[in-house]
């Protein structure tokens, strides 16, 4: 009998540790799709589209490449869209929602001013926030405010950590200090001894479902 649960008990373990592999492997594409973007192209922050490249769904344009540069919302965007094309999230999703989905992404709703990525996955039913900054994964969207009320949409790479505390973050987007697209860390405010400015209590993070079973 010692041996019969002794088996059982590897059995369960092993199909949790695969759960667990299979719930984190989704984001490799998110980041491959990232890095793909080259860096730099330059930081123009204009009334353009920010997009590096032509965004389409169902044949429709949902917004044009911009002509010169890149900026933040533009970036993640682009790489939300390819994401989630990839794993045929957006199947059955009509080019409307998808225009309302990049209004929300970008905060150009009201209901979406503050939380921006985190919003805009759940209104088109294509992801969710993850609602602890401790559960956030490589791969996951981050809507981050500042102390001085300037925003950055950003894709999560990795945390900053001193010790045991987290003081930081490690992201990749497009910004003026990496002139374009680039891998930049910023600290948390309440970070000691950094002068960060990122208010870790205004900081929203967005999870793209899993790619849908076949």
């Amino acid at each position: 009998m010692t041996r019969i649960w002794a088996i059982a008990a590897l059995t369960l373990l092993t199909i949790a540790n695969q759960a667990t592999l299979h719930a984190q492997e989704p984001a490799k594409d998110i980041l491959a799709a990232a890095q793909a973007i080259p860096d730099g192209g330059s930081y123009v922050w204009t009334n353009g589209s920010g997009v590096p490249r032509d965004i389409h769904h169902d044949g429709e344009l949902i917004l044009k490449a911009q002509e010169q540069g890149t900026y933040c919302s533009g970036f993640t965007f682009c790489v939300a869209m390819e994401a989630a094309q990839e794993r045929g999230l957006l199947k059955g999703k009509t080019a409307d929602a998808v225009r309302q989905f990049q209004k929300e992404w970008y905060g150009s709703t009201k209901e979406a001013a503050e939380r921006q990525c985190a919003l805009a996955v759940e209104q088109l039913g294509i992801g969710r926030e993850v609602k602890s900054l401790a559960d956030a994964q490589p791969g996951d969207f981050m809507q981050i405010w500042r102390t001085n009320k300037s925003g950055h949409s950003v894709l999560f790479l990795d945390w900053v950590r001193e010790g045991e505390q987290v003081v930081g973050i490690k992201y990749r987007s497009s910004q003026k200090s990496t002139d374009g697209v680039g891998d930049r860390v910023e600290y948390f405010a309440d970070a000691p001894g950094h002068d960060g400015k990122v208010d870790r209590q205004r900081t929203y993070v967005a999870r793209l479902d899993a790619s849908p079973a076949p």
